[in-house]
């Protein structure tokens, strides 16, 4: 069984109901909505099919919205792309009106010009084009390209000092926040966050009942990486956003941040997508290069949660195929062997030093005695991440009457969902038997660990192991 999971995202090539079903038949255990792109009826919508294909498929499938942020880019070209060639010379045009060309583009920063400087390079395309700023004129940027690219419509670009001058949280994040949130969406991908304050902010907009997304800020600046241990404290989860990064640090610094987040994450027991460009290939290829394989691959020897597809499902030609390509180098990978969490690191980290202690021991004890699986019956999620943190070889079901709280496990490493009928009279033991007996995880006879809370008001503790028979 893959353990870690898959996270794709919805485009045009993939937003109808048939496509939705296949990419969830091939292993898709989140569907992330880009905010950036579309409006926000078109993501409500593409919300409501997917829960509609997971129910129809008895599946749990979270539904993760990234949040568009302050992320400066390029604006609309005709036919949706153009070629730029090295040497010729390009026009950037402070705001974002104008259909652009080959000549010309403009740009959703007002103050382009103002923070433009001659000398200055400015990467367009998510940094796969790079430009010289040769003047500021008015509102424009005279430019010459100094690597050409396909650049298309609203893609990423980065200029140096521009960032510090940008608020993190836009109007645009305000709506799709306001439209995440009536969907009930499991996650909430945060954009350009440089401290853990940018973290507590959105999560001080939420509800303050009933069951909230989990915040998932992505580590995509060099300022994030100055405060990744206090943004990691305040997240829920975390996204290495191997692209933005790449264009704030030198390109040879990014695997090696990419190791330090994972590894930092899995020491503080938060889960940890890592995202950007891994199969970018089979967007238009149906075999990936021997490289992507390897980027794959080393992700989760480095201790990933969860495996981001970008424009490979979203606007690919073979979307299902690269989900089904990931799937099988990530189970391969699996059978490497990994190095052990630390629990005094991870129980270090967090206050409730019983519930993690508890979840550890749950481990050593599972793998002690050889148990068929680890069962953890949770109000709010909690148990499983705990347990899920240490990595056991043994199977772990997170097992809930409440879906949205299953929808908010799938992100976690390792752990199935099992959705049980809600029943105060039944014994919660006998329910999460008898759902893994159901799912064959567990058979009669079989040696099962259950971690679970006593019931009360601390929602989210965990205190009780048992070792059973089926």
């Amino acid at each position: 069984m893959r353990r870690t999971k898959i996270v794709a995202t919805i485009g045009p090539a993939t937003a109808t109901l048939a496509t939705l079903r296949q990419l969830i038949d091939a292993g898709v255990d989140v569907v992330r909505l880009n905010a950036a792109h579309a409006d926000m009826a078109t993501h409500a919508s593409n919300a409501r099919l997917v829960r509609e294909v997971a129910s129809d498929l008895g599946r749990s499938v979270g539904v993760l919205v990234d949040m568009p942020g302050p992320k400066i880019r390029s604006g609309v070209v005709a036919g949706d792309e153009v070629e730029l060639e090295n040497g010729q010379e390009f026009v950037l045009s402070g705001g974002g009106d104008g259909v652009g060309n080959a000549r010309q583009v403009s740009t959703t920063l007002p103050d382009l010009a103002q923070w433009a400087r001659a000398g200055d390079e400015v990467y367009l395309a998510d940094g796969a084009i790079v430009l010289r700023v040769l003047a500021a004129v008015d509102r424009d940027v005279r430019t010459e390209v100094v690597r050409g690219g396909t650049l298309r419509s609203r893609k990423g670009m980065h200029l140096p000092r521009a960032e510090a001058h940008v608020e993190p949280f836009t109007e645009r994040d305000a709506l799709a926040l306001e439209m995440a949130i009536a969907a009930k969406v499991d996650f909430l991908g945060l954009s350009f966050v440089r401290r853990a304050e940018d973290v507590e902010r959105v999560r001080a907009m939420l509800p303050k009942r009933g069951m909230r997304p989990a915040l998932v800020p992505k580590i995509e600046t060099a300022a994030a990486i100055d405060n990744l241990a206090g943004i990691i404290g305040a997240a829920d989860a975390v996204m290495v956003a191997r692209g933005d990064l790449g264009i704030q640090m030198p390109a040879r610094s990014v695997p090696l941040l990419q190791k330090e987040i994972i590894r930092s994450c899995n020491l503080a027991g938060k889960p940890v997508i890592t995202a950007t460009q891994m199969l970018e290939s089979m967007t238009r290829s149906p075999l990936p290069t021997r490289a992507e394989v390897n980027d794959v691959a080393n992700a989760v020897l480095d201790g990933t949660d969860a495996l981001m597809l970008s424009e490979e499902t979203a606007v690919g030609l073979f979307p299902c195929e690269t989900v089904r390509m990931m799937g099988e180098v990530a189970e391969a990978a699996e059978g490497w062997p990994h190095e052990r969490v630390n629990p005094a690191a991870i129980i270090g980290a967090d206050a409730d030093r019983v519930a993690w202690a508890v979840a550890h021991a749950a481990v050593q004890a599972a793998e002690d005695l050889g148990v068929a699986a680890i069962l953890c019956p949770t109000r709010s999620g909690q148990t499983a991440r705990r347990v899920a943190a240490f990595r056991p070889k043994v199977p772990i079901a997170g097992i809930s009457a409440v879906p949205q709280v299953l929808g908010g496990l799938c992100l976690v490493w390792g752990v199935q969902r099992l959705l049980v009928a809600e029943n105060r009279e039944e014994d919660p033991l006998r329910q999460a038997l008898a759902a893994a007996r159901k799912a064959g995880i567990v058979h009669d006879g079989d040696l099962v660990a259950v971690v679970f809370g006593a019931a009360g008001p601390r929602t989210g503790s965990t205190d009780s192991v048992r070792i059973v028979r089926a």
